[in-house]
């Protein structure tokens, strides 16, 4: 059986059989719809349903009690079972890109903390690969496995891109980066992907939280901003174990020394001699510097037991669901210390 999917804002209308997914369903029609895992692990697909009826074909364990209760879907696992209304809110630039498979040669790497190194890939001559800052790509490796990483530039420098990489045990691809990859190696990746980023036709002031490398896309999105001048004010926490996993500390110092509009506050998870800073969960500071956060936007980057936390702390205290944004990065379950 067939329903019509309406997207709200655009206008735009595809069909949908109930045996696929609203999200398969758009892409199959050449739409190009957010989506990240497609297993409803990410939240990279979520979207209002203003009308209509889904069924998910499982549980949505992205989308938090609140984001239920406001009426938030994801895509990826929705199936329609009458016509649909959806409030999907995607900036023109963000609509118009599709993924694409790029082979892109390797620049460089280098270590930026004892466990974090960059890694520099060249686009290839001619090709003009445009992404939305807080996107991600999926580096493609020899048996068929996928490795997804945040673009950390808000632009190509000198057609470059770069990505942070926590170098993990058993972490076979940043193993292969750190020790193992010749000088200018040939990688392909697949993207962009995902639909963090920032909503630029918003007014209020944002909060952004990150964990670990979870500074990566929110690095992206804050360069585009600072670039065209802050409209509205950022304040940007980030949260690490130590002092030296803040392995980019001086640039988000520097900003806030550079912009007005901008404030910065590193966050520690263990106390450490001479750290006079804020310590303990990312999210408690980010409470303790704004208790009540009605009126914010926040995005937040890094392990998802960090961004559950997150929302539900954040939602508690005044902040609507509709103006909450997240990336969260699946495989840093075993990295962040365990929440009680």
């Amino acid at each position: 059986m067939s329903f019509k999917v309406q997207l709200q804002r655009s206008g735009r209308c595809f069909d949908a059989e109930t045996a696929e997914t609203v999200l398969n369903a758009g892409l199959r029609q050449g739409y190009a719809l957010p989506f990240g895992c497609r297993n409803g692990a990410c939240g990279s697909c979520r979207v209002r349903l203003v009308e209509g009826k889904v069924e998910h074909a499982a549980p949505p364990r992205a989308l938090s009690e609140a984001e239920t209760s406001a009426g938030y879907v994801l895509m990826c696992l929705a199936h329609a079972h009458s016509d649909l209304t959806l409030d999907l809110h995607q900036p023109e630039s963000l609509a118009l890109l599709r993924p694409r498979t790029l082979p892109v040669r390797v620049a460089g790497h280098r270590a930026l903390s004892d466990d974090v190194i960059e890694l520099r890939v060249k686009l290839p001559r001619g090709e003009a690969f445009r992404w939305v800052p807080g996107q991600y790509v999926d580096f493609l490796l020899a048996d068929g496995r996928r490795r997804s990483f945040s673009i950390a530039n808000a632009q190509p420098a000198d057609g470059t891109l770069g990505f942070h990489l926590r170098v993990t045990p058993g972490g076979f691809f940043t193993h292969y980066v750190q020790d193992d990859m010749p000088e200018r190696a040939i990688l392909r990746f697949e993207g962009p992907f995902g639909a963090f980023y920032v909503r630029e036709d918003s007014a209020r002031p944002v909060i952004m939280m990150a964990g670990g490398t979870g500074f990566s896309p929110i690095k992206a999105m804050l360069e585009r901003q600072l670039a065209r001048g802050l409209k509205r004010p950022f304040h940007l926490f980030w949260g690490a174990r130590t002092s030296g996993d803040l392995y980019l500390h001086e640039l988000a110092s520097a900003w806030a020394q550079q912009h007005a509009g901008f404030r910065y506050t590193p966050v520690l998870s263990e106390r450490e001699a001479g750290w006079s800073g804020e310590t303990g969960f990312v999210h408690e500071a980010v409470l303790r510097a704004q208790p009540d956060l009605s009126g914010h936007e926040v995005y937040m980057a890094g392990p998802p037991v960090m961004v559950h936390a997150g929302k539900k702390a954040f939602v508690a205290a005044g902040l609507d669901a509709d103006h909450l944004y997240y990336d969260s990065f699946d495989y840093a379950f075993e990295t962040w210390p365990a929440l009680g």
